[in-house]
């Protein structure tokens, strides 16, 4: 990676819309520990504090055949273990998606919730 443009616009919201809410609440909340402010309209919000945590984003080429390579858009989920997640997700009725991975200074992994949405998993990295 090269260049000295600082980027701006970083992600700062991410939704998932559910077929059966409280049972992606409940996952959600086995494999990440989250809990939920409801808003307007029953919409459960999930607060993060503020980190110093370096931010990423990327655009990539669809690759056919390639699990998480698929046209749209995938978020990832800071963790402190993606096995140890893995785990988790797949006791609280996910699925793994994509093993895990090391790649340009960082290590990630894919899982799907119940539902079968992707769910991207990253370690902590640093620039």
């Amino acid at each position: 990676m090269s260049g000295s443009t600082v980027n701006q616009h970083p992600s700062v919201m991410f939704e998932i819309i559910a077929r059966d809410q409280e049972k992606a609440k409940a996952f959600y909340t086995a494999v990440f520990g989250w809990s939920y402010e409801i808003g307007t309209g029953g919409f459960a919000y999930i607060h993060f504090p503020r980190h110093s945590t370096p931010l990423l984003g990327g655009i990539g080429q669809v690759q056919k055949g390639v699990p998480g390579f698929e046209p749209g858009h995938n978020f990832y989920l800071l963790v402190d273990s993606l096995e140890a997640t893995i785990q988790k997700a797949v006791e609280a009725g996910g699925t793994k998606f994509v093993d895990p991975v090391s790649v340009d200074g960082y290590r990630f992994a894919m899982i799907r919730d119940p539902e079968g949405n992707p769910i991207g998993l990253i370690e902590p990295f640093t620039r």
